[in-house]
């Protein structure tokens, strides 16, 4: 499949069978970020919005069709309440969204949890080094996990922060269990850094790894650990896409079948 940039987007809808795109949302690449793209993040009252859903790396990713199967909760949360959108199967940017609310509209969406499988603890060692949980290395072997065939289930968490009507607001949490929340205002100018919690079942989640991707230099992140209280804090002087992203990782009971579960956050948004 072709890499397609973060910022693109098809305007329009395809679907495809439920089988294939199954297929294809199962085929998992370590080190790779889930993240919600809406064709604007600054849209007009009532403007209609595509919102495509992507998985890469370096701020650029395939497109992935909505996919009943794997849903576990999507909804678009303004001042008036939550909003469910309409969703069909194999559709492409995922779904569409009307914002008739000026404010802050925040996106979200929780996927079902996907298998992944590691042949060699090199490459297993490798996937933790890049999301900053090396030290789980020791753990693994202390607890007499297999060295080869490890088993991991990834759940993925997505929320994108929209500002509709030339009117935004401060992010609060939506209930992912594991959710990045912006304890500043990205839209507004006079504010030039954010501020980002990362919480873990609704409590801070301290000493974690959280990149942070900007449009402007996709390629380059900047990796920063969690403060006591879930936080971390950088520039936002460059405008254009930001996408944040952690990782925490757990490990399995036997019931999971597997031997480590890993939980994927992101946030997106654009500065003007």
């Amino acid at each position: 499949m072709a890499i397609l940039s973060a910022r693109a987007t098809s305007g329009k809808s395809w679907r495809l069978p439920v089988c294939v795109a199954i297929f294809f949302t199962v085929q998992p690449v370590a080190a790779h970020e889930f993240w919600l793209d809406p064709a604007t993040f600054r849209p007009a009252t009532g403007q209609s919005v595509p919102i495509t859903i992507r998985i890469g790396s370096d701020f650029a990713g395939d497109t992935y069709p909505y996919v009943r199967a794997l849903d576990q909760g999507l909804a678009i949360a303004d001042r008036t309440g939550s909003h469910k959108p309409k969703l069909l199967d194999g559709d492409d940017p995922a779904f569409e969204f009307r914002f008739t609310k000026p404010g802050l509209a925040r996106i979200w969406h929780r996927r079902a949890p996907e298998p992944v499988s590691f042949d060699t603890f090199a490459k297993f060692h490798e996937n933790l080094i890049e999301e900053g949980h090396e030290q789980l290395a020791a753990e693994h072997r202390r607890l007499g996990k297999p060295e080869q065939g490890i088993r991991e289930l990834f759940s993925r968490h997505a929320k994108a922060l929209v500002a509709v009507g030339g009117q935004s607001g401060i992010d609060s949490p939506v209930g992912l269990p594991l959710e990045l929340v912006a304890d500043t205002d990205p839209y507004d100018r006079a504010t030039p850094h954010a501020i980002v919690r990362l919480l873990y079942e609704g409590r801070p989640l301290p000493n974690c790894l959280v990149k942070v991707f900007r449009g402007s230099t996709p390629a380059t992140s900047e990796r920063l650990l969690t403060d006591a209280e879930g936080r971390i804090k950088f520039d936002l002087s460059q405008s254009g896409e930001y996408l944040v992203a952690a990782v925490h990782m757990l490990p399995a009971k036997p019931t999971d079948k597997a031997d480590w579960l890993s939980l994927w956050a992101s946030l997106t948004f654009a500065r003007p």
